[in-house]
């Protein structure tokens, strides 16, 4: 029950949010953030049942207009769980929005699909599921960009999280950057590499 109405908020919420904001964001069109990159991360996976992964990931985002993006990636990953072996891979694609909230902030929100394959030890299993983000996105200096929010991810089992970002801007075109998720049943953090096109 708790999972459908969560579910019903976030899609209301998504629906809702290109209305509220342009209420309220009139007077700044575009805050100059890039939604077209391709990048590179490495990720340590803390998930709950004693499972640590460590997980390599292609991303990629593909403006279309002034406020949707697609999003995708492919990943591959391995790590233990207890004494059994695991290894995968991921593949996943959305669609996200953006707008300005004023004047150096966007809202921005997306939806994922994935698709998991596993294999522990000698077993394998795969699943279809889902990832909803919604959060803000801060041209805090020149050089840096904060960004945070909600995650909730239905992927083997559902997880309500919070996640943040940060981005460095080494060049025009080349940032760096750092992030995290914290939920109940999964802690991840890692470091990628972006190259904004």
């Amino acid at each position: 029950m708790f999972k459908k109405t969560l579910l019903v908020s976030g899609i209301a919420l998504a629906v809702a949010a290109p209305a509220m904001a342009e209420q309220r964001t009139s007077m700044v069109r575009d805050n100059g953030f890039s939604y077209t990159y391709g990048q590179l991360a490495y990720d340590r996976w803390d998930l709950d049942n004693d499972v640590d992964l460590d997980a390599l990931t292609a991303e990629g985002s593909f403006a279309l207009d002034e406020h949707i993006f697609l999003r995708g990636s492919l990943g591959f990953y391995d790590g233990d769980a207890g004494r059994a072996d695991v290894d995968g891979h991921r593949l996943s694609g959305g669609v996200g929005f953006h707008t300005p909230l004023q004047r150096g902030l966007d809202f921005v929100t997306s939806a994922d699909i994935i698709y998991d394959e596993i294999e522990v030890g000698r077993g394998d299993d795969d699943e279809i599921g889902f990832e909803v983000r919604g959060g803000v996105r801060h041209a805090t200096t020149e050089q840096l960009e904060l960004s945070g929010g909600l995650t909730y991810m239905d992927l083997y089992d559902d997880d309500l999280g919070v996640y943040g970002q940060g981005l460095f801007k080494l060049t025009p075109v080349v940032d760096l950057g750092a992030r995290v998720i914290v939920g109940g049943d999964r802690d991840t953090y890692g470091v990628f590499g972006r190259y904004n096109f």
